[in-house]
């Protein structure tokens, strides 16, 4: 459906009612979209936006052109001075944060956090888990393979 000058004119009626641009949409059979580029072509008086907005907008011209500071130097001449307290062959150490030297022990936690008496295990680990042997019993289940559940299971994917 096209624009006529019958749905021009009932478009300035329910615009300056000021009913929604959704609601003279349905009454017009247009889009909303369709009412609002519409009204805008027409130069209809703008609308506030039904959506409130708590902060400032920043200025975008501000934004765009950045102003660059003027710097004053004390002094135009300015000297070069060479350091030659480092050695020509220089090499930093590297350390690997990976692999620790220090040793700590089990991280299983043992009270509340918000207890005075919290602490964790502290007992040797096991191997390169994060607990000790008794802990790692706790903390890592093998879960059991019951064969009857299996065979179950594979009869019911055949038949299906």
């Amino acid at each position: 459906m096209s624009w006529n000058d019958g749905n021009v004119a009932k478009l300035k009626e329910l615009w300056d009612q000021g009913l929604p641009t959704a609601q003279i949409g349905k009454l017009l059979n247009f889009t909303k979209n369709a009412v609002v580029g519409k009204a805008h072509r027409i130069g209809l008086e703008r609308r506030p936006s039904p959506i409130r907005r708590t902060a400032a907008k920043p200025d975008r011209k501000k934004a765009r052109s950045p102003i660059m500071p003027i710097l004053n130097f004390e002094s135009k001449n300015t000297e070069i001075i060479q350091i030659s307290s480092i050695p020509e062959n220089f090499q930093p150490s590297v350390k690997n944060v990976f692999i620790s030297t220090s040793k700590r022990g089990c991280e299983w936690p043992e009270g509340h956090p918000e207890e005075l008496e919290f602490h964790f295990c502290n007992e040797e680990r096991f191997e390169d888990k994060p607990y000790c042997i008794n802990h790692c019993a706790v903390a890592y289940v093998i879960p059991e393979k019951d064969e009857n559940k299996q065979v179950q299971r594979s009869n019911k994917i055949r038949y299906r």
